[in-house]
């Protein structure tokens, strides 16, 4: 018999900790520009696209767009993104 031993990789916190209520949710994504926000991360655009084409499956009308960064995410870029879209996406992978 075998035994995993599996280790949360995370740091605790370190003093006040406050956490960021969720952004409003549409109540549908039909006909809304969906950003997705790569950062550069190995792999994460392929998660992103992959959403995006889901997206497009079910719900034609979203106009999804990929905006592709570093880390952190530029300023500029972050900034051109918000104003062009109704919903982010982001992620990151390795």
């Amino acid at each position: 018999m075998y035994e995993l031993e599996v280790l949360n990789p995370v740091s605790p916190q370190q003093g006040e900790v406050s956490a960021f209520p969720y952004a409003a949710r549409p109540s549908t994504l039909e006909g809304k520009v969906i950003g997705l926000m790569w950062n550069g991360k190995a792999h994460g655009d392929d998660a992103l696209k992959k959403a995006g084409e889901l997206i497009k499956e079910s719900v034609p009308s979203a106009d999804v767009r990929f905006y592709s960064g570093a880390l952190p995410f530029p300023n500029p870029l972050r900034n051109t993104a918000i104003s062009e879209i109704d919903v982010a996406i982001g992620c990151t992978a390795d």
